[in-house]
């Protein structure tokens, strides 16, 4: 079993191929001279048509020169390939059929109308169509008798296809080699960021205000907890008309809370009264049957209400109030402006190194399924040929993509 590169398959390929197509090939050949000589033939009668008109009067001139042109044309149309192939040859027979089809639609607009003299160029032409009609029938009998060679042809579209998937390794590796350089520069601005950013933090008493963030997050998070058990009941009750009236700060209470619950009850007044004015119409309805909710839900609701009423967010309240009056000191101050454009490019360069990274996984995934479509061409092309020729060979790739997969893993 040879192992072969893609150059020295080539050359095998078309070894066998030849060996294999010699007696197509020969009786092909003779049909593309019989063709040859028709058409050689059929331009004949078209000059001789164009002589003829010379002498004759405008009319008929008019009638036998366009012939004759129409003549001339198709027969320059026609291509009859140099090299003979079974697709070459599936061309000749289409290219007879449409001469013929051109050439007697023109014959049906003019030979009626020229002068009888011409009989005998007009029957030597239809004599040569015939011979030309006789030679698309032998090749079509040709094409039918060795089909087989059709497919033994397809292999070599298949190694181009093979040559081509391997050629783009250098461009692969230009492009790693780019995006990784433009990774180690977005890695070495993240961490200058970060360096920056917590000298920053280290050296100005910012540290208060990021303290002051966490525990805003967490009295935020309890608020919403202990909120949670109504947002159902409030979204029915604001949905649906009960005919219970609230007062504007009550409504926008129960949208606020449920929305930004630390800002909300930050800005309500002690004891929050614009919630507790939008709670009691909600209890109202709720007592009174407006909103049709299950039971157990009704007395959840009830249940929390009062419980709100009597003061179970008054801590909470006042934590929120004393970490918006300490953030309403920093927002002005240059090391909240500070931090907060020290944080921005932080969080900038992160999103560099991410964007980069992710262009590497992008290559890398490109680089797999081109691994994929090599593996599985080559498999097809030895397949192909065990089939076709009945001998095995294995190909050598060369140099694969592996190792420049590895470099984006490493990425």
């Amino acid at each position: 079993m040879p192992t072969l590169t893609v150059d020295q398959l080539e050359k095998w390929y078309r070894k066998r191929l030849a060996d294999k197509s010699k007696d197509f090939v020969k009786l092909a050949e003779r049909s593309y001279k019989t063709v040859e000589r028709a058409l050689k033939d059929v331009e004949a009668i078209a000059k001789e048509l164009k002589e003829a008109s010379a002498e004759e009067d405008a009319e008929s001139t008019g009638i036998e020169a366009r012939f004759a042109l129409k003549i001339s044309e198709t027969v320059r149309d026609f291509d009859v390939k140099k090299t003979i192939t079974y697709e070459s040859t599936e061309a000749v027979q289409a290219e007879i059929q449409r001469f013929i089809q051109e050439l007697w639609g023109a014959g049906r607009r003019w030979i009626g109308r020229m002068d009888k003299k011409h009989k005998s160029s007009i029957k030597s032409l239809d004599v040569y169509m015939k011979d030309l009609s006789l030679e698309m029938r032998k090749i079509g009998k040709l094409l039918y008798d060795f089909s087989w060679l059709k497919d033994l042809e397809r292999i070599e579209g298949r190694i181009q296809a093979f040559r081509e998937l391997t050629l783009g390794r250098e461009n692969f590796d230009e492009q790693v080699r780019q995006v990784r350089l433009k990774t180690n520069t977005a890695k070495s601005e993240l961490a200058a960021a970060n360096a920056a950013y917590e000298e920053f933090k280290r050296s100005s008493n910012v540290a208060e205000l990021l303290s002051a963030d966490e525990e805003s997050d967490r009295v935020s998070s309890i608020l919403r907890m202990k909120l949670n058990p109504l947002k159902k009941q409030v979204k029915a009750f604001l949905q649906k008309d009960t005919g219970i009236r609230v007062g504007p700060s009550g409504q926008k209470a129960l949208v606020e809370y449920f929305e930004d619950p630390l800002l909300a009850i930050a800005k309500d007044a002690d004891g929050y009264p614009s919630l507790v004015e939008g709670l009691d119409g909600l209890r109202e309805a709720l007592e009174d049957g407006k909103l049709l909710l299950k039971d157990r839900l009704e007395r959840r609701a009830i249940e929390e209400i009062d419980d709100i009423k009597n003061g179970s967010l008054r801590d909470l309240q006042a934590q929120a109030k004393a970490l918006e009056e300490k953030r309403h000191r920093f927002v002005d101050s240059e090391i909240h402006a500070k931090n907060k454009e020290l944080a921005a490019c932080v969080e900038e360069a992160a999103k560099n190194l991410e964007y980069h990274r992710n262009d590497l996984l992008r290559i890398r995934d490109e680089i797999t399924r081109q691994l994929d479509k090599i593996k599985e061409s080559e498999i097809r092309i030895e397949n192909d040929i065990l089939t076709a020729f009945g001998e095995s060979i294995t190909m050598d790739v060369g140099v694969t993509l592996e190792p420049i997969l590895e470099k984006c893993n490493a990425g």
